[in-house]
């Protein structure tokens, strides 16, 4: 094999059929040291701060795992859609509502499995290729790309390029296959091993790299963000998957995919790390203040039904499922509630009056109901 072109991330050779392939050079091995700048500190500064105070806000709300749900759902739905699937929060919950799926939406769903299973995975066994293998595998089960070896590295070469290019059009051909086994094999040695990087910096450093070496025929970007958050919580950065990073991801789509090509070609690591560091920064914050606007909306809501519904006994209870399934229906809510249809639509109709509800659709049977107001807050950046 001839070798083309040498960077700190990688080389580039080509291959015996012809085409020229990037190999990144083992992390484990790698004595590449990243470059500390001011701005480099105070974006660590920062990002870990505005982390910190993310982490704080799951001890004080009164019900965290309300908040971890949507805001798994929210993370699974914009990574989504950063590969382009056409997808919405309402869609996500209407399916949880319906049970009924199509193709775009049971990707998301299997992102959210993907990342529960994983989370549970790691409360009894550490990170393993194993488990990454096991992690994709849900990740792509039933959906576009399952034709494609779900679980098993690759077994042909793939690329990266616009939409239906070629091999020879491509703008970046990671390493072939046979390469695999070896580069997950340091991936996973650099996972564990002890040095002086911090968390935030060890999982920039990782989510790039895993990037690069491309090791399934598809699913990749999606694996590889749910990777940083498997990281951080394994690490006990994070003690809940609620950063939803792939937020700043979706809005500096092309800086990201500009990012993550700058690190291979160019070397760029400094450049990536800051980027990713001012992501974890922006989204804690982001996520933050949405929590916060939970919260006082939730306040204000809850004040109302002690004012003007206090005497229905089903109100509150009511509310609270409202809070859990924000397109609701009577019909699940009688279920749900072990009550009368009278009994509930009253209370609809009496949030309806109180602001608090508005109908969802127009069925003239079965109809959902909507809690606006905290569907906008949930929405926000999707």
């Amino acid at each position: 094999m001839q070798k083309i072109i040498s960077s700190r991330t990688g080389v580039i050779i080509k291959q015996p059929t012809g085409y020229s392939a990037f190999i990144p050079h083992k992390l484990s091995e790698n004595s590449f040291k990243l470059k500390k700048d001011s701005e480099y500190e105070t974006l660590l500064s920062e990002a870990s701060i505005a982390l910190g105070e993310l982490k704080g806000i799951t001890k004080i709300v009164p019900d965290p795992d309300l908040f971890v749900a949507f805001y798994i759902r929210k993370e699974a739905l914009l990574s989504a859609q950063i590969e382009g699937t056409e997808c919405s929060l309402d869609e996500i919950i209407q399916v949880e509502e319906e049970s009924k799926q199509f193709k775009p939406v049971h990707e998301v769903v299997n992102y959210i499995d993907a990342m529960n299973y994983g989370l549970e995975r790691l409360k009894e066994f550490p990170m393993s290729l194993r488990l990454i293998n096991e992690i994709h595998e849900r990740l792509l089960s039933d959906v576009r790309g399952e034709e494609r070896a779900p679980g098993e590295y690759k077994k042909y070469q793939n690329w990266i390029g616009f939409p239906g290019c070629q091999l020879h059009e491509a703008a970046f051909i990671p390493p072939p296959p046979l390469m695999i086994a070896e580069l997950m094999g340091d991936f996973e040695k650099y996972y564990y091993m002890s040095d002086e990087s911090p968390v935030l910096v060890k999982a920039a450093i990782l989510h790039a790299h895993f990037e690069t070496i491309h090791p399934y025929a598809d699913g990749n970007g999606r694996l590889g963000r749910l990777l940083i958050t498997f990281i951080l919580c394994q690490r006990k950065v994070l003690e809940s998957p609620i950063l939803y990073l792939s937020l700043f991801f979706k809005e500096n789509r092309q800086t990201y995919y500009d990012m993550l090509m700058n690190i291979r070609f160019k070397g760029e690591w400094e450049a990536w790390v800051k980027f990713f560091l001012r992501g974890v920064r922006n989204t804690s914050q982001e996520a933050v203040q949405t929590a916060s606007d939970i919260l006082a909306l939730f306040k204000l809501d809850r004040e109302k039904i002690s004012n003007y519904l206090a005497k229905y006994q089903v109100a509150f209870p009511c509310y609270d499922l409202l809070c859990h399934h924000p397109i609701l229906t009577i019909t699940r809510a009688v279920k749900e509630l072990d009550s009368n249809y009278p009994s509930i639509k009253n209370i609809f109709d009496a949030f309806i009056k109180l602001g608090i509800m508005d109908p969802y659709d127009k069925k003239e049977r079965n109809r959902s109901f909507q809690y606006s107001k905290y569907l906008e807050l949930l929405r926000r950046g999707t």
